[in-house]
């Protein structure tokens, strides 16, 4: 019987100790990182994540923009529609890239890259996108992510140019998720069913970096039952909060099938 217990336990081993791996490093140019801030509650809204969403086909590849679906909560309470994925948090961003911007007020949808608010999105997104492109990274980030007893823990190696960058920079984390299915029974889009596209689940930070340009940071995250982890994806962004310019962001993709 001894035996027989002995040989379970050998067996049952490999799957306590699962863990799996990504790795990922920012390109040699500046990709732009687009802010989207949205409710499903807003009559606006729909047009602009279909827009945000076929941007590929304008053009406008993986390579060159990360896309963060911010949802916003201060319409819940008078849009006669509560968004699930809305959080106070994802507020208190767009307010924050506001005051960066100068401005006192919020809208949905608001559309902000690399930092700087854009008016009129259907004209000028794609343009601001493609300058930045052309910019020379003045930062730099690796990440390896590891899963492990429903938990994400999240490496990230931070490197900083420019004297004045590294005294105002900091590292935020989102994790965002694809997919998403929703059905509106309320509010301007009664009715609607919406598959939501880089949707942010959690946003982290700002994480503090070291003035000498080099910095090592490790988080840990607890993964939620509700997401779907083969459409997940963690986004690092290092953001000037002196002028609000995102010197560089990445995005990695936590497929299970696709390493």
């Amino acid at each position: 019987m001894k035996k027989i217990i002995s040989i379970l336990i050998i067996l049952l081993l490999p799957l306590v100790g699962y863990s799996q791996t990504w790795q990922a490093k920012s390109a040699d140019t500046q990709i732009a990182v687009l802010e989207l801030f949205t409710s499903e509650g807003c009559g606006l809204c729909p047009a602009a994540d279909r827009w945000v969403h076929q941007l590929s086909k304008q053009g406008i590849s993986d390579e060159q923009l990360i896309v963060l679906g911010f949802h916003i909560d201060y319409l819940n309470d008078i849009k006669g529609w509560v968004d699930r994925f809305a959080s106070p948090e994802f507020s208190d961003r767009q307010r924050q890239q506001a005051r960066l911007n100068l401005y006192q007020t919020v809208y949905t949808p608001e559309f902000v890259v690399s930092g700087e608010v854009i008016h009129n999105w259907r004209k000028h997104v794609k343009k601001v996108v493609q300058a930045v492109n052309n910019f020379e990274p003045e930062a730099a980030i690796k990440l390896n992510i590891v899963e492990h007893d429903n938990e994400l823990t999240i490496n990230s190696h931070i490197s900083i140019q420019g004297n004045e960058n590294r005294q105002y920079s900091k590292l935020y984390l989102a994790i965002t998720e694809n997919d998403i299915i929703s059905k509106v029974n309320g509010g301007d889009n009664t009715g609607a069913t919406f598959n939501h596209q880089n949707l942010v689940r959690q946003w982290l930070g700002p994480f503090d970096l070291n003035e000498t340009g080099e910095t090592e940071l490790t988080t840990m995250i607890n993964i939620d039952e509700d997401w779907n982890m083969n459409k997940t994806s963690i986004v690092a962004v290092i953001q000037n909060l002196n002028d609000g310019f995102v010197l560089q962001g990445l995005k990695l993709t936590l497929n299970k099938n696709e390493k």
